[in-house]
């Protein structure tokens, strides 16, 4: 598929367990989408969406403020999630995504070839549930699934 592809991810901070989504462009479109299919996922809203400060997520100048609302903004009122920028050339400031895309890499992309769009989908929804199911030493030698297991049990009546 010699075609280019974006791939979104976010991450539960507590479980780290991920819900990532491959999109042909980056746009504001794909961002509320993307918003929407993860609220979808994970059954539940984010408290605080945290994003880099590109025109995907927001309406960023450095030299002029800008009244203009994004999109994403706006479908982050909403439910009443807060949407916190990292600041301008810190991509170390979302670690945990910028780590988690190297791991992408090394454990999935490097090794697949994609037929087409769907393709890629298909192969990227076998693989988030495999990744999340890998042990972490971070949570204590449990999966991501083990651990929203655990908090879902720990939180029930």
């Amino acid at each position: 598929m010699p075609q280019k592809f974006y791939q979104y991810t976010v991450i539960d901070e507590a479980s780290r367990e991920r819900f990532i989504y491959p999109y042909m462009e980056q746009s504001s479109y794909s961002s509320c989408d993307f918003l929407k299919r993860a609220i979808a996922y994970f059954k539940y809203g984010p408290q605080v969406l945290q994003t880099d400060n590109g025109a995907e997520f927001c309406h960023f100048n450095h030299f002029k403020k800008t009244d203009r609302i994004h999109p994403l903004d706006v479908l982050c009122h909403k439910p009443g999630v807060e949407h916190k920028r990292i600041r301008p050339r810190t991509p170390r400031h979302n670690g945990k995504v910028e780590r988690s895309h190297c791991n992408d890499q090394e454990r999935f992309y490097n090794f697949m070839s994609f037929y087409s769009y769907l393709d890629l989908q298909t192969q990227t929804k076998r693989y988030l549930r495999r990744s999340n199911n890998i042990p972490m030493a971070a949570l204590g030698w449990r999966s991501p699934l083990q651990m929203r297991q655990h908090f879902s049990e720990s939180t029930q009546p």
